[in-house]
């Protein structure tokens, strides 16, 4: 991976082991889509890494939703809930 996906996953990661340590019962993130990446059907760029990141704390993405940010890039909107 490389830097900046790797920063992205780790500073989501460290929210969720925060909001998993003061006991929430949801974990919501919003993570966007670089506009550099391409338009066409494929991996998004470090969402899935990102994604990992939030489960390997103990949550299960549950829901999730997307829409565009200001500059058109994907922006998704992520509900992740406890691993029982």
């Amino acid at each position: 991976m490389g830097w900046i996906k790797d920063a992205k996953a780790d500073m989501i990661a460290k929210a969720a082991n925060r909001a998993r340590a003061e006991g929430r019962a949801v974990f919501l993130a919003r993570i966007n889509n670089p506009a550099a990446d391409s338009q066409a059907s494929g991996p998004m760029s470090g969402v899935a890494e990102q994604i990992e990141a939030v489960e390997a704390q103990g949550w299960v993405l549950q829901q999730m939703s997307y829409c565009q940010d200001k500059r058109g890039n994907p922006e998704g909107y992520y509900l992740f809930r406890p691993r029982r």
